[in-house]
């Protein structure tokens, strides 16, 4: 049986804690140790004296300048979980999945899917982890994160707009979230087949009364106005 060498978990934010529990699910756990900027620069030496593997769960933009000053001149593999940052002396692992503050449910992270570039198999960065993985070519990886982004931020910018309006209209947000809700369903559900409403039935009297009565929420009038240019033509 090989011998993992212990992994550096570098940050102690979202990801950094999803992680930790994450690898406490696995069949064979790493030997996990974990340093933030809270903690001593000695204890991070000493920590890169004793591993094989980093991964860097920190923000973006730190995360080349922590390679340059730590990393660089060491024989470490070092791995960053970036949707958008490419660089090759890095491998990268993005897990497609949105992290909320609070941990998710046990079955849900061996689903997560990850988009790897810089390697081409997830073991390299993950040891031990048996998630399904696709291999993005790293010129990909800006218009890969443009659709994370599109996707996992802006319907809930629409859903926040429209959910305030609703409250202001008196409706109960239970109400407004059970619509929410499922209308989520119905697309996971049914995907293109689920749309409706009178954008699908090019209805564009009823589009001309909606954009009508948006004269006075000018954000959500322009948004209106954008799909309906994009989307019935």
């Amino acid at each position: 049986m090989t011998t993992i060498s212990p992994v550096l978990l570098v940050g102690a934010g979202r990801l950094a804690r999803h992680l930790q529990h994450w690898n406490t699910l696995i069949k064979t756990p790493l030997s996990l140790r974990q340093w933030d900027r809270s903690q001593s620069p000695d204890l991070l030496q000493h920590h890169l004296e004793n591993v094989s593997t980093v991964w860097l769960a920190i923000s973006d933009n730190a995360i080349i300048p922590f390679y340059e000053n730590y990393l660089a001149t060491k024989n470490l593999t070092a791995v960053h979980f970036s949707g958008a940052l490419n660089d090759s002396r890095l491998l990268s692992a993005h897990p497609l999945m949105s992290f909320p503050q609070e941990l998710l449910p046990n079955e849900v992270y061996p689903k997560i899917h990850f988009s790897i570039s810089g390697f081409t198999d997830l073991q390299m960065a993950l040891p031990n982890f048996e998630n399904n993985y696709t291999v993005l070519p790293a010129e990909q990886k800006a218009f890969y994160h443009a659709l994370c982004v599109l996707a996992g931020n802006f319907p809930q910018m629409i859903w926040s707009e429209v959910s305030a309006q609703m409250h202001h209209l008196q409706l109960p947000d239970a109400a407004v979230d059970l619509y929410i809700q499922q209308i989520t369903n119905n697309y996971l559900r049914l995907k293109e087949q689920a749309l409706t409403g009178p954008l699908v039935r090019r209805d564009h009297e009823t589009i001309s009364r909606n954009l009508h009565a948006l004269h006075e929420q000018p954000k959500l009038q322009h948004i209106y106005e954008t799909f309906r240019k994009e989307f019935t033509k």
